[in-house]
């Protein structure tokens, strides 16, 4: 359970810098420069990826039961949807971005599949770069 806690909340981290990164660039695009900017988007923004966070719970951790490959490749389709879902009713709901502005919609879209393969491919990278390590330990035990 504590591995689970430690897993879901390295991911919230990972999600609210990809989501401030992503917006940093998303509204000086669509809103321009001189948008003023209220302190709610901040707790948006939390909200968001709290909820992103608790969709991870479709991944496994490693140790866990182990999972074929097809069952990993599921589960990451799952979650990238739930993502899709979760992204677009919110914003649509907190008036991020509409559904009648086409290229607002698409930049979402773009926008959630970067964070998305952004946190991905940098949890991959961690989890490897502490697989390497922990395999040079073992090398320099025996």
């Amino acid at each position: 359970m504590l591995k689970r806690l430690k897993f879901m909340f390295d991911l919230f981290n990972k999600i609210v810098v990809g989501i401030l990164f992503v917006t940093a660039i998303y509204i000086p695009v669509f809103y321009g420069w001189n948008t003023v900017l209220y302190p709610k988007i901040l707790w948006d923004i939390l909200v968001l990826s709290i909820i992103c966070m608790l969709g991870s719970i479709l991944l496994p951790l490693e140790g866990e039961k182990e999972v074929s490959r097809n069952s990993l490749l599921f589960r990451n389709i799952l979650y990238f949807i739930y993502i899709n879902m979760v992204v677009l009713c919110f914003g649509v709901f907190v008036e991020w971005f509409s559904f009648r502005n086409w290229r607002q919609l698409l930049g979402m879209l773009a926008a959630i599949a970067f964070v998305y393969a952004a946190v991905m491919v940098i949890s991959y990278w961690l989890e490897r770069r502490e697989a390497q390590r922990l395999n040079q330990k073992l090398k320099e035990r025996r």
